[in-house]
């Protein structure tokens, strides 16, 4: 079997090798072949951007023999060599504009050399100008432009407004030089996280193709369930032979474990009616981790900014249900307003669709604007979002250090220990992180069982009311009401009142399950920002 790789992202490297590649070069065909042709797609964060990015070098490198196989070696596509300038901000210095601008130089200077050019000029822009200049000069054809993570600079500052607006000037200025060199260039192809807003790449190249909601090229990153199927053929059946299990130690056979690895990494969606694809880095690290289901997104980790303008708009997973973003907003945001004392709701959803955390889902509305139902994309993605937002809304009190004693209390039916860890929970969170709120408390009790693994349902309709959650874990099945500054004893007379478990108890019989109903109330007292109170009630089986 071919070596799967999540660490090499040169595509030369991985041909040579031998290492698993699958195949896009039908896609890139298709940008290649228009004439002076000049892209832009934005995808979130490890989902094969820079292998793309190196896979157009080796094309317009004229390297045939690495495609041999491949889609494009039976396509009609001259494989002429051309002069390349190949940008990668994910290796620059961000740490200054001085900083930057001075990286910036050495990569022209480099590239020059290589080229045997030498631009000059007293600016970043000026000797930018230069090298395409002279490139173009030199080569007598066009020159290829591919920059990657075009945005960094910029997103590694979104924490300072002010500072991200700098670097988004000092970038400004550096690609409007590529709107004055259109004559002398053959193609342009420019990755990035998200579409800033007056960036000049937008604003000032005319030919500009921005790809990244087109569905032509929806799959052109990550991988179809045909594609995973066919490509990790030989992994799947190894995993099959050697009894693969899921997280709950049930072996799984084919239909199970195509299903079980759809939930944990497929579902990222960038078109409307386009078919969804997995993320290839996770994908290659279940595999390469023994076929073990894990959480391997959070490891990427998350923008901190992020989570902390969710905590200052008192945002919470509720919120993010049900979320309808317009097709303007999906894929541009303004720096400016990230520096203002509030933050609208909607450029907080921008950023997590643009980063991974949303993805479309439908189109609900079709008129001047358009409408996307959004969702989580899959079940690692959420887990990543539940665990970076309970980090930042409870600070330097660790949620995990309680994650295993709840599950073994809940597995245990014993319900007193898993209120009483809640409580305690609760009692080290410093009060002026807390919200007054009963869906604050809702959501951190409901983020922290999700974090413990558990199947739980919130909000959850019946004939005559809302369950606040229903929690099961394996013989038991919890039905949670929450109250603020109301009694224990209220919340269970309402379970009660409006018969909750009725409709449960035909399920918890099949299965085996004894129902039990809690009742929680929580205090906003200054001094008492916790559990106050709790009851218990067992129903007979």
């Amino acid at each position: 079997m071919k070596e799967i790789t999540t660490s090499v992202y040169t595509f030369e490297d991985m041909i040579r090798g031998n290492v698993l590649y699958v195949d896009k070069t039908a896609q890139i065909y298709r940008m290649v072949s228009v004439l002076k042709g000049q892209f832009f797609c934005a995808r979130p964060r490890r989902f094969g951007k820079s292998l793309m990015v190196s896979t157009l070098e080796a094309l317009f490198k004229g390297k045939k023999e690495l495609f041999q196989g491949l889609a494009i070696s039976q396509m009609d596509y001259d494989w002429d060599v051309y002069p390349i300038v190949h940008i990668d901000f994910s290796r620059a210095d961000t740490t200054s504009e001085k900083s930057l601008t001075s990286w910036l130089k050495r990569e022209i200077e480099r590239i020059g050399s290589s080229c045997q050019v030498a631009p000059t000029g007293d600016t970043l822009p000026l000797q930018f100008d230069d090298l395409l200049y002279l490139l173009n000069k030199e080569y007598g054809k066009g020159v290829v432009i591919l920059i990657d993570e075009y945005d960094k600079p910029i997103m590694d500052h979104l924490e300072m407004a002010a500072d991200a607006e700098n670097f988004r000037a000092l970038l400004d200025r550096f690609y409007q030089v590529i709107k004055g060199a259109e004559p002398f260039l053959r193609f342009v192809f420019i990755t990035g996280v998200t579409r800033i807003a007056k960036v000049s790449i937008f604003s000032k190249l005319n030919n500009l193709n921005d790809i990244t909601g087109d569905l032509e090229y929806a799959d052109m990153f990550g991988y179809t369930q045909k594609e995973l199927e066919e490509n990790f053929a030989d992994y799947l059946d190894e995993a099959l032979r050697e009894k693969v299990t899921d997280n709950y130690g049930n072996e799984l056979d084919r239909e199970q474990l195509l299903s079980e690895l759809k939930r944990w990494y497929d579902g990222f969606c960038f078109s409307d009616g386009a078919e969804t694809v997995y993320n290839p880095v996770s994908v290659g690290m279940f595999f390469n981790k023994h076929c073990r289901f894990s959480n391997y997104w959070f490891s990427t980790g998350t923008p901190t900014f992020l989570m902390k303008l969710m905590k200052k708009n008192h945002l919470l997973m509720q919120d993010m249900q049900d979320l309808v973003i317009s097709d303007n907003s999906l894929n541009t945001f303004d720096l400016t307003e990230l520096a203002s004392e509030t933050v609208n709701n909607e450029r907080i959803e921008q950023i997590l669709y643009q980063t991974g955390y949303l993805t479309i889902d439908h189109l609900i509305a079709i008129g001047p604007t358009r409408m996307y139902q959004m969702r989580y994309p899959n079940y690692e993605v959420e887990e990543s979002f539940i665990s970076n937002l309970v980090g930042v809304y409870s600070g330097e009190v660790s949620a995990n250090s309680y994650v295993n004693r709840i599950r073994t209390a809940a597995y245990q039916g014993d319900p007193e220990q898993m209120i009483a860890l809640i409580k305690d929970f609760f009692d080290n969170l410093p009060y002026d992180l807390q919200i007054k709120a009963e869906k604050y408390y809702h959501a951190m009790v409901y983020m922290m069982f999700r974090m413990c693994g558990f199947h739980i349902l919130s909000e959850e309709k019946t004939s005559i009311g809302r369950i606040d959650a229903v929690l099961e874990a394996g013989r038991y099945l919890y039905i949670i009401e929450f109250k603020l500054e109301k009694s224990a004893e209220a919340a269970i007379a309402q379970i009660d009142d409006k018969r909750y478990a009725d409709k449960y108890r035909l399920q918890a019989k099949e299965r085996g399950q004894q129902i039990c109903e809690i009742g929680i109330a929580f205090c906003y007292a200054k001094n008492e920002r916790t559990i106050k109170d709790s009851r218990i009630k067992w129903l007979e089986s």
